[in-house]
């Protein structure tokens, strides 16, 4: 029997300490298009998207299901933006993805968010209990670091988009 397909409340609006996590709106375009162009952002991404992703992206986001933009409580600045979908390599499991600004790197704001939305995706998300990954490069050893703080657990590697990654998996949700 096929797992049942991942569903979750949408919009949301999740709240750290110093973060808001709410879906992208028109204002956040130009933040969200720096995630997508920005060559440190995307080193393990990829690189840059091309102009006419880009394109797409800039149209689609606002308000895309699963699309948070990170935002400072203080200030509302945004620093990043963090997605929750299901996961497109096994049905079944939630992925947790993120991409901070270089300038808000180092500040903890990544740990925060995505903290944040791997909890509200292992409570949110339907059928409950489904398990959430996130998916980085080897050789990203930065975001690795982030996933095992909060106490994610590498569980596969494999070769995607020409470049050796690495599967790490949440605990069960409490």
């Amino acid at each position: 029997m096929p797992p049942s397909p991942i569903t979750f409340p949408w919009p949301t609006t999740l709240t750290t300490n110093r973060l808001v996590l709410r879906p992208i709106e028109a204002g956040d375009v130009p933040a969200m298009s720096r995630l997508w162009t920005d060559t440190d952002v995307r080193r393990h991404l990829g690189g840059p998207v091309d102009a006419a992703t880009l394109r797409l992206r800039e149209q689609h986001c606002v308000g895309a299901r699963g699309a948070f933009s990170v935002v400072l409580r203080e200030g509302g600045a945004v620093v990043g933006g963090v997605q929750v979908e299901a996961d497109p390599r096994r049905p079944g499991r939630v992925e947790v993805s993120y991409q901070l600004l270089p300038e808000h790197w180092g500040f903890g704001y990544g740990r925060e968010a995505v903290t944040a939305a791997v909890g509200w995706a292992r409570e949110a998300t339907t059928p409950r209990g489904a398990e959430v990954v996130a998916v980085t490069q080897e050789a990203n050893v930065r975001s690795r670091r982030l996933l095992e703080s909060i106490g994610m657990q590498q569980a596969e590697s494999f070769v995607e988009w020409g470049a050796a990654q690495v599967l790490y998996v949440a605990g069960p949700p409490s």
